[in-house]
């Protein structure tokens, strides 16, 4: 608790700029070479209060995405977010690492099927965090890694929805009893409407943007369809009815790709309402891009220098909540935030002497103060210049304008040795 505080304190800073004393520095060092501290436990206590926390919600999104922890490590993360279908981020509801399995040349089918494989781990998943609370409803949203007839069946077997994206056209797959082929269907349903489409940035290994952010015109097709179990599949699996959301963008900008999203899903889609929920759910997956990016670069897990992997994936363990915790205090400056400009949530929220030392530093009345206000003043102290047009603050400039306060709030309380006046 003492180390994730320190690194919540200052997240991109290395170790020994976050433990100051020599003593601290060598107890952190001594937890993450620890061989007896599984990475996983780690992160169990918060895995935990966010599955409690979805009990306050009809509907939850399970965001489902992995990521490669380069570096030293070169371990593959894969995480599970709790998403709000209004884009809010509760926490971390499953995490897991592994390590990437090389093909053997000349297996067959059945020795592939035999074996642990990367595609397992959307299933191990969505079994290990198991039924929604009573009366609550899980959905896992995730890529087209999923599009694994033994993850629909866990889902199923765990009482939960799923939508994910389908492979490629290249990689068409048999509907219907056979008759017919997903895309070739898809594409001769009528279009019941357009709707406008958020495409998220996306980086290589190294950081680099490969495809821009931007937003897309598409049309907007649905129906009802069985999943044919592929041929010669060594597996025991029966068809799969299913429905299915196309959405293709006729006119795309010039170097960029058409959107061509082909979503299975489990929940019903019998209109267009219906069609375009489902592709706001499937919309909220670049909650868990911005995610590792807060964890990569807000955190900067992949610049440790610590030797052994294990040890690197118990310290990405730790810094995952506190990537949680960036993105959750940049949501607070969303006008569109429930909670934005309720002065009594903040109260709850945030400690008396931060109230009062933000208040007085954005010359607000400590008792009036939103959340809205109180991140706004954190993001100004760290560069963001709230002009008109400007969009919601980003993670980085909170959290430099959040450490510079606690500064603040620091010398304030050993110089008074109690809290600020409210």
């Amino acid at each position: 608790m003492q180390l994730a505080a320190a690194a919540a304190q200052r997240p991109g800073a290395t170790l020994p700029r976050q433990c100051e004393k020599w003593s601290d520095l060598k107890a952190a060092y001594r937890l993450l070479s620890n061989e007896a501290v599984d990475p996983r436990s780690i992160g169990q206590p918060h895995q935990q209060l966010t599955k409690s926390t979805c009990a306050g919600y009809p509907l939850v999104l399970c965001v489902q995405d992995d990521t490669h922890l380069s570096g030293r490590c070169d371990r593959m993360q894969h995480t599970t977010l709790a998403v709000l279908p209004d884009g809010r981020l509760l926490g971390i509801l499953d995490q897991r690492f592994f390590q990437r399995v090389q093909t053997p040349a000349g297996e067959t089918r059945l020795e592939r099927e035999a074996r642990w494989r990367e595609s397992c781990v959307w299933t191990e998943a969505a079994k290990a965090i198991g039924h929604a609370p009573m009366g609550r409803r899980f959905v896992h949203v995730s890529d087209r890694a999923s599009d694994d007839l033994n993850f629909m069946e866990a889902c199923e077997e765990e009482e939960a929805g799923f939508v994910l994206s389908r492979f490629h056209r290249d990689h068409d797959r048999r509907i219907n009893g056979g008759e017919d082929r997903l895309w070739s269907f898809m594409h001769k349903q009528s279009s019941c409407g357009m709707i406008t489409v958020r495409i998220g940035a996306q980086r290589d290994e190294t950081g680099r943007i490969m495809r821009r952010q931007r937003t897309a015109e598409v049309s907007i097709r649905f129906a009802k369809v069985v999943l044919e179990p592929p041929h010669n599949h060594p597996g025991d699996h029966a068809p799969r009815t299913v429905w299915s959301v196309y959405l293709h963008e006729d006119a795309s900008p010039a170097g960029e790709d058409a959107v061509d999203w082909m979503l299975l899903t489990s929940e019903r889609v019998a209109s267009e309402g219906e069609a375009r929920a489902i592709i706001g759910f499937y919309e909220r997956r670049w909650v868990i891009e911005e995610w590792h990016r807060a964890l990569k670069e807000g955190c900067r897990v992949e610049m440790s220098l610590l030797d052994d992997p294990e040890d690197h994936l118990r310290l990405a363990a730790l810094l995952s909540v506190v990537a949680v915790r960036l993105l959750q205090l940049r949501d607070l400056a969303d006008p569109s935030h429930a909670e934005a400009e309720d002065a009594e949530a903040l109260h709850r929220w945030a400690p008396a002497t931060w109230i009062a030392m933000v208040a007085k530093l954005g010359g607000h009345e400590a008792r009036t103060l939103t959340p809205r206000q109180f991140m706004l003043t954190i993001a100004k102290r760290g560069g963001y210049l709230d002009r008109k047009h400007d969009p919601r603050p980003g993670w980085k400039v909170l959290w430099r304008g959040w450490y510079d306060i606690s500064l603040l709030v620091e010398g304030a309380e050993l110089r008074c040795q109690r809290p600020l006046p409210t």
